[in-house]
């Protein structure tokens, strides 16, 4: 959500820029002709990003005056803590989550030749191989467990760990953009927003104490979440022209 907001905020920026820019004259177009005529950047630029999917580097390709390659690398540690009440007891839980992925995308500017914000938009098709995509989840009592008159600690209750992966493939991806809006002679910045269609999720469980017996809750898990397959991607990125 956090990234969702400032990725919408980055756009609107954009836009209302690029408005007064058309307001200002017609001649004021910041991107020259010769970007679209022979491709930008141009032979290739190589850039760094960051979004939903992680933080890496990738290289641009074009491919002409309408269309692109972009191959990147991409790659998210994610910790957090989540405090809840299941079943009116109070719970913690540690959650820990990883994404790597190799990427190749092919993307279509189908008005290259106009002018204006939209000449740098683009209809993008590819697919990312994840090398890693999965998740852990361990939870426990924040109190003290009662039984009659007894207080049962929180680590003699027992910890319930709960894994979800994701396989080890390629999946596709579909999406949009506003890709090489020149800033310079040398760099330029792309922003895209798309998903990625996953494999179906996995989940195993182990439980330690007296929560031994909910490692049978595993089918279930996994069969709740067999269509959580869609993983959005939105992206800002920079890149620099070297030649």
């Amino acid at each position: 959500m956090r990234f969702t907001k400032v990725f919408l905020m980055l756009i609107s920026l954009l836009t209302l820029g690029t408005l007064s820019g058309v307001r200002a004259g017609e001649q004021r177009d910041s991107i020259p002709e010769s970007a679209y005529s022979n491709g930008y950047p141009y032979p290739f630029a190589l850039g760094v990003h960051m979004g939903t999917t992680g933080v890496g580097v990738h290289l641009y390709q074009p491919l002409g005056p309408k269309f692109g390659l972009r191959v990147g690398a991409s790659y998210m540690p994610f910790n957090t803590h989540i405090t809840g009440t299941y079943n009116n007891y109070a719970t913690r839980s540690d959650v820990t989550a990883k994404s790597g992925n190799v990427s190749l995308a092919f993307g279509w500017t189908p008005f290259s030749q106009q002018s204006g914000f939209f000449r740098s938009f683009n209809i993008q098709l590819g697919g990312a191989y994840f090398y890693k995509l999965d998740g852990e989840l361990s939870t426990r009592l924040r109190d003290p467990y009662k039984f009659g008159e007894i207080d049962v600690h929180p680590d003699h209750v027992g910890v319930i760990k709960t894994e979800v992966e994701w396989k080890k493939t390629v999946n596709p991806y579909a999406g949009i953009g506003w890709s090489n809006i020149v800033i310079d002679s040398r760099f330029s910045m792309h922003i895209d927003l798309g998903c990625y269609y996953l494999s179906k999720p996995s989940v195993s469980m182990e439980a330690t104490g007296l929560l031994e017996e909910n490692v049978n809750n595993a089918a279930t898990i996994e069969r709740n979440i067999k269509n959580y397959r869609y993983l959005p991607r939105l992206e800002f990125g920079f890149s620099y022209r070297f030649w």
